[in-house]
């Protein structure tokens, strides 16, 4: 899994309006380094962050806006996650958590740069279209050795379901 594929994800919900609910039904917060980050920008689906199951992997996504700067946290995992069991992140096991800072910049917890965090989920309900989890770990910056904490993690967003369907081969 590439980290780029990750913070482009993590962008897709960025053009959207701010929500006026502090926490609504579906969130996502963290601590970044201490200070509070919450998901505050509302989407398609008039909520603050969204989850959708693609090729077996979940994603959740939330995005804040603050004076004009857009960021971003996401969570990635694999939909056949046991809950209720702290794993490790792990990108090379399909396991991620990422920190937006621009369209092209951002920290990941990735294991195989310095990284290290876990990731439990307490609910995957399909049939009801909710999804729980915590997070937390150090993330690297994507262009050099700089590093943020990351604590507190906790989402619950509705869930979505994608289809990716594959265009057959062009003529060459």
């Amino acid at each position: 899994m590439k980290i780029t594929t990750l913070f482009f994800a993590l962008i897709m919900l960025a053009g959207c309006s701010k929500s006026s609910t502090p926490e609504p039904e579906f969130y996502l917060t963290v601590s970044i380094d201490g200070n509070p980050w919450i998901a505050n920008t509302a989407n398609s689906q008039s909520t603050n962050v969204a989850a959708t199951i693609t090729q077996n992997l979940v994603v959740v996504v939330g995005t804040q806006t603050v004076d004009n700067t857009v960021t971003a946290v996401g969570v990635v995992f694999p939909k056949t996650i046991e809950l209720n069991k702290a794993v490790a992140v792990d990108p090379s096991k399909y396991t991620a958590v990422a920190y937006s800072i621009t369209q092209a910049n951002g920290y990941s917890v990735d294991p195989a740069r310095g990284g290290s965090g876990t990731l439990t989920v307490t609910r995957l309900d399909e049939k009801a279209g909710v999804i729980e989890g915590t997070f937390s770990g150090t993330a690297v910056y994507n262009t050099n050795s700089d590093r943020v904490s990351i604590t507190n993690g906790r989402f619950r967003t509705a869930l979505y379901t994608t289809t990716v369907t594959t265009p057959p081969p062009g003529k060459r």
